[in-house]
């Protein structure tokens, strides 16, 4: 939003400078991202007309003028194509210093005298179009410097508005906004509706009542054909970053920039019959005003009179009815669209106006007679003609005059962490609008006004306080922790916190877009069926995920794109699979994932590095499962994102869980040749929900361990053996690590030789050789029998 100095000081009274108004709406979240001198205000520019324009004897595109400035009457050759006898123009005198730095001297171009420069508006840094001479009205005073004529110096402040903030979107927002930040008068101007005298009206129906809580029209007829944007509301619109069209137009926009409310201007002659807020019919095509021709879906909301639509309702007019030169009669437009009605289809159809920028966030239901009275009286001032009664029809309200917040000033000093007086925070809620009903010592009823949509809840009150109140007024307080002692006996329970254990371990969260690329996404499911977005924010995001991999893996594209190969990324998110037995038409299941890449280890001169692999993935994979990780098994499967030998399916006992291993080759050439990372995802629902917390003294008893290597077929696994072992009875056994996996020379056809080590100890005393050979020799009798092993060398 920019914001003229001059324009915003006539809405409010403040003696603060500029700087300390833009650092104070920058304090109250309306952030300032500059703050610039309007272009124009160049010394020694004044306005001249041209007395005589004769062509120039010795160049076919040149014109020698004699032009009249006031004080003298000088000769100036121009190759201007518009330039004229009677036109007034700006001219730069001789000893200028125009805005791209050249300085205007006298000159003889082609042998003829030059004494100064007939100006267009680029030159001047008003305008980027640079065709002909900025031609000025014929009331435009002779002599006057330009500064002057056009109101300059001035400065615009560009204001960054967040969504939340559509009320902003005005001058009347802005003005209201440095009031109650700078205790600022602010000039609530109510303009008066001008006396009706036509008898003529438009009628006006809502047919889409859900969609459009109010529709106004106000008819005028017999306006000057002649009539012009004046100066000043060009000026005001140039310096808003509107361009000029025509004056019905231009005191829509003008309007739409005072108050906040979109307006449109029909040429009343062009409309037939009765105007109608109704839905679109599939097939429908309408030429809008930037003569795009555009098929309707069945659910675009339109205004249509008996011939078809006639705009795209808080979009964009159609071409039929618009004003122009010959217009004499004229109808305008003001209306509460509701947002949802219109979100979104901006994009549909590739449209984007400051009309549509402001329904989309909420434009206050209680403006479109006010904007009226405001529009018809502008139209009237400045090109006569006679109004009909205005029109109002509604529809279902908005439901935003209905909302009742009840606030306490306890529950304000608990959000905030500090007391903020009473008195305060009835003043802070009168100075944004809001009606406040006193309930009791510290309780007030609130009632948010008509154009604040983000008000519904007490917290946003509370941030409404602590905006006004200032921010940097907050005093930081330390947070104390109480931290009772317990027992070191004692256990306790606490979340799992999946994320906690992943970020240990060195990986780093990654937030994605729950839609992806269609291709990326069909190569990791193998072109299973998946949910595709009407409305998508690009090409590249047009399917709904079924995988979180979608996502992490273009993170780590982007990354190792940058140079940094070891990357660590994890996402909590869900996945959609259609299902049209669910309300929304998909099965939701929150995922956990990850990507591996790079070396297992940072860098350091005293390790040998080694990139990572399968069994860093799985220990991860492991660790999240916590005291559940026994349960695991780890099954060769086949996926069609996961390398066919370097991939396993997850079990927890027998139910499948998720899936881990190494991309598939198939993706090279989409990522260049790099190596492929490792991913796994994980049903959130299979982690376990609670961890237990004990104290345990470690063991001062010295550990036994013994070795065995045992001889298996090739199909039993490490986890069976291990399943094994834990069902025999050796209360002391502490753990069962793998050292060692050989496979060749001396052994039979399809069995393979696994090392395992056990690792006796007992808390309370040594334990004895006897003992451990005991618990050994029935741990080795129960591999025997449940699955086939022997001990190497037998």
């Amino acid at each position: 939003m920019k914001v003229s100095e001059q324009w915003l000081r006539e809405w409010v009274d403040t003696t603060a400078d500029l700087e300390t108004i833009a650092d104070r709406l920058t304090m109250l979240g309306l952030e300032v991202d500059s703050i610039d001198a309007v272009p124009g205000a160049t010394a020694g520019v004044v306005i001249g007309r041209v007395a005589t324009c004769e062509p120039h004897p010795d160049a076919d595109k040149l014109s020698v003028c004699t032009v009249d400035t006031g004080d003298e009457t000088a000769q100036i050759v121009c190759g201007a194509p518009n330039v004229a006898a009677g036109i007034h123009v700006p001219v730069a005198t001789v000893g200028t210093h125009m805005p791209g730095g050249m300085k205007i001297k006298k000159a003889k171009l082609r042998g003829v005298e030059s004494r100064g420069m007939l100006c267009s508006a680029a030159e001047l840094g008003i305008s980027g179009e640079g065709d002909g001479l900025w031609l000025l009205p014929a009331t435009a005073p002779v002599g006057t410097p330009l500064v002057d004529y056009l109101g300059l110096p001035d400065t615009v402040l560009d204001v960054d508005l967040t969504p939340n903030r559509g009320d902003c979107l005005s001058m009347r927002g802005i003005a209201r906004e440095v009031a109650i930040g700078l205790d600022g008068v602010f000039d609530e101007r109510a303009p008066v509706a001008p006396r009706a005298t036509a008898a003529s009206t438009m009628k006006a129906v809502i047919e889409a009542p859900d969609h459009c809580a109010a529709y106004g029209a106000q008819y005028i007829e017999d306006i000057d054909r002649q009539a012009s944007t004046p100066l000043w509301m060009a000026e005001r619109l140039r310096r808003a970053g509107v361009r000029v069209i025509s004056l019905p137009v231009d005191i829509g926009n003008y309007v739409m920039l005072e108050y906040g409310q979109p307006m449109h201007a029909f040429d009343a002659d062009k409309l037939v019959g009765t105007i109608r807020v109704r839905l679109s019919r599939a097939g429908e095509q309408i030429e809008t005003l930037d003569n795009e021709t555009v098929t309707l879906d069945d659910d675009t909301l339109v205004i249509a009179d008996d011939h078809g639509p006639v705009a795209m309702a808080g979009m964009i007019g159609g071409a039929r009815t618009a004003v122009g030169d010959d217009t004499r009669r004229v109808l305008f437009e003001s209306a509460c669209f509701v947002p949802a009605a219109v979100v979104g289809r901006g994009r549909r159809y590739k449209i984007h106006t400051d009309s549509l920028h402001r329904f989309e966030r909420g434009v206050d239901p209680a403006l479109p007679a006010r904007a009226l009275a405001r529009a018809s009286g502008l139209l009237m001032d400045l090109a006569g003609g006679a109004c009909g009664p205005a029109t109002i029809a509604e529809g279902v309200p908005v439901g935003i005059t209905d909302r009742r917040i009840d606030l306490a000033g306890a529950r304000v000093t608990r959000l905030l962490g500090q007391a903020i007086d009473n008195d305060t925070i009835a003043r802070v809620l009168d100075g944004i609008g809001c009606r406040v009903e006193t309930e009791g010592a510290g309780q007030w009823r609130v009632t948010p006004p008509s154009w604040r949509y983000d008000l519904a809840i007490e917290a946003d009150l509370v941030e409404e306080i602590a905006r006004v109140y200032g921010y940097d007024r907050l005093e930081t307080e330390r947070a104390g922790v109480r931290m009772p002692p317990i027992s070191a006996a004692d256990a306790r329970q606490a979340g799992f916190d999946a994320g906690q254990v992943l970020r240990q371990r060195g990986y780093s969260e990654a937030i994605t877009y729950s839609f992806v690329a269609p291709g990326l996404h069909d190569e990791l499911t193998g072109s299973a069926p998946a949910g595709r977005l009407d409305n998508p924010i690009s090409d590249q995001m047009v399917t709904m995920r079924r995988t979180l991999w979608a996502g992490l893996l273009e993170a780590w594209a982007y990354n190792t794109r940058r140079q940094q190969t070891r990357v660590r990324l994890y996402e909590e998110g869900l996945s959609f699979v259609p299902d049209a037995t669910q309300p929304i038409g998909y099965d939701q299941q929150a995922m956990i994932a990850g990507l591996l890449a790079g070396s297992a280890a940072p860098t350091h001169w005293g390790e040998i590095e080694r990139p990572v692999d399968f069994f860093d993935i799985r220990g991860d994979v492991e660790a999240l499962f916590g005291r559940l990780a026994p349960r695991l098994t780890f099954t060769a499967a086949r996926h069609p994102a996961l390398h066919p030998g370097r991939c396993a399916r997850i079990h927890l006992d027998e139910t499948p869980v998720g899936w881990v291993g190494q991309l598939a080759p198939t993706f090279a050439r989409r990522y260049k040749n790099q190596t492929l990372p490792y991913l796994f995802e994980i049903f959130v629902s299979a982690l376990p929900q609670d961890v237990a917390i004990r104290f345990d003294t470690p063991s001062d008893q010295p550990q036994v361990r013994r070795d065995l290597a045992l001889v298996v077929p090739e199909s039993v696994t490490v986890g069976q053996l291990r399943t094994i072992i834990s069902g025999v009875e050796a209360p002391v056994l502490r753990s069962v690590e793998v050292f060692d996996v050989f496979r060749g020379q001396g052994l039979e056809e399809d069995h393979k030789s696994i090392a395992l080590s056990l690792i006796f100890q007992d808390k309370e005393s040594t334990l004895s050789d006897e003992s451990v050979e005991e618990m050994t020799t029935a741990i080795v009798a129960a591999l025997r029998c449940d699955a086939g092993a022997r001990l190497r060398g037998e």
